[in-house]
């Protein structure tokens, strides 16, 4: 597979898919998710980090502030990630030896598709590629609120401008 991307069809459990489908790899919900067969704990904290546990015992912990780091270390049993901020809204995954193994943007549609592009086909086990494909998810999430609340304070002052220009 070359890439993940998001079936939001159901809003409460978004469905994860090999490129745009058929292939489902995960159903995932607020608190757990079904991965091939299956069933994670997920824990997410917007300023605290994402957590998944898997049937094996095994954790996705990605501690940081999702909201705001530039740069996001996942673990996952023995493996290590890395999420790096490239510029605004596009990030790269980085593997233990620093080699860019995925990216995926926020531009555009980014954030509906979440897609999570791998440097060419992919070999990671299904969950590593799960795992990887929430936390890209999240991170894209959790940057739109900021994004609009910046927005939102643009406009707020931009029309008071107008309104002050107007009257004087």
């Amino acid at each position: 597979m070359h890439y993940t991307s998001w079936d939001r069809t159901d809003t409460d459990a978004p469905v994860l898919l090999a490129e745009d489908g058929p292939t489902v790899l995960g159903r995932f919900t607020g608190e757990d998710a079904s991965v091939d067969g299956q069933v994670w704990g997920l824990h997410f904290d917007k300023e605290k980090g994402a957590k998944a546990t898997l049937p094996d015992g095994r954790v996705l912990d990605a501690p940081a502030n999702f909201g705001r780091a530039k740069n996001i270390r996942a673990t996952l049993g023995e493996r290590t990630f890395t999420f790096i901020n490239e510029s605004s809204t596009n990030w790269i995954v980085e593997d233990e030896q620093g080699s860019k193994i995925a990216q995926f943007s926020g531009g555009g549609n980014g954030v509906r598709k979440a897609i999570l592009e791998f440097e060419g086909e992919t070999d990671l086990p299904v969950e590593d590629v799960a795992g990887l494909s929430w936390l890209a998810r999240m991170v894209l999430e959790s940057r739109l609120g900021r994004s609009s609340l910046v927005l939102i304070g643009t406009l707020a002052v931009m029309s008071v401008i107008a309104i002050l220009a107007f009257i004087f």
